[in-house]
């Protein structure tokens, strides 16, 4: 796995997001990702319950980022 998926899943776990990740074996996981003391593994918190994915199998993941708008422009 390189450096910059690895972080990618830290910073959605970190930061709670929803995240998308798609497995080596052709699964795909969704739900949101959680800080862990395992250097190795990462926790999504599934529908179904916690899954815990060893960062090895990770191919690719997507973060789902939430806007927050506050107020209302007027032009």
């Amino acid at each position: 796995m390189d450096k910059k998926l690895k972080q990618n899943l830290k910073t959605a776990a970190i930061k709670r997001e929803m995240i998308v990740a798609w497995l080596t074996n052709g699964e795909k996981i969704k739900g949101i990702a959680e800080v862990t003391a395992d250097p190795d593994r990462i926790k999504i918190n599934t529908i179904e319950g916690p899954v815990w994915v060893p960062f090895g199998e990770v191919e690719s993941v997507s973060r789902v980022v939430r806007l927050r708008i506050e107020g209302e422009t007027t032009e």
